[in-house]
C-alpha cells in the first residue's frame, strides 16, 4: 500500500499525457479539455454551474473560460435575468469538432479500459469513488 499514492499520480499523470495529445489536435488543452465536453453537454451554463461540474475552482473557470473564448469555441453572454452571471454558449467552430473530439476521447477509453471484464471495471469504478469521496474529506479538512 505504501506505493499507492505514487501508482495512483504515476497513472494519473500518464492518462493526462494520453488525453492531452488527444486533445492538442483541435488546439484544445488538457486544462480545456474537461469544460469543452461540459459545455457540449450544458450549452449555455453559468460559469458557477462548470465550476461545479469540472470541480475546480472559480478562478481556473474564469483563465479557461477566457481562453475557450479566444480561440473562438464558446460565447460568454451576460444572462438577461441577472446580469452578474454569465453563461457559456458553445459557438460554430466547437459545433464542427465536438463529435470528432468526443469520438476520440472515446476510442481513448477503450483503450484504457482493453482487457478489463465489466465486473472488474464496476469494482474499480465503486472503489475510485470511495478515492474520491476520501480525497474530498482530506480537502475539507485542509490536508
Amino acid at each position: 500500500m505504501d506505493r499507492f499514492l505514487r501508482d495512483l499520480l504515476h497513472v494519473s499523470r500518464k492518462a493526462q499525457t494520453c488525453v492531452g495529445s488527444v486533445v492538442r489536435k483541435y488546439h484544445i488543452t488538457i486544462a480545456e479539455e474537461p469544460y469543452f465536453m461540459a459545455i457540449q453537454s450544458h450549452d449555455g451554463a453559468t460559469q458557477e454551474e462548470l465550476t461545479a461540474l469540472v470541480g475546480v475552482d472559480k478562478a481556473m473557470t474564469t483563465r479557461v473560460i477566457h481562453s475557450l473564448e479566444h480561440k473562438g469555441l464558446v460565447k460568454r453572454v451576460q444572462d438577461k435575468n441577472d446580469k452578474r452571471q454569465n453563461r457559456i454558449y458553445k459557438s460554430e467552430k466547437a459545433d464542427e469538432i465536438s463529435e470528432s473530439v468526443r469520438n476520440d476521447l472515446l476510442r481513448l477509453n477503450q483503450s484504457f479500459t482493453e482487457g478489463i471484464s465489466r465486473k472488474d471495471m464496476e469494482s474499480f469504478m465503486c472503489t475510485l469513488a470511495v478515492l474520491d469521496a476520501n480525497i474530498s474529506r482530506c480537502l475539507e479538512k485542509g490536508e
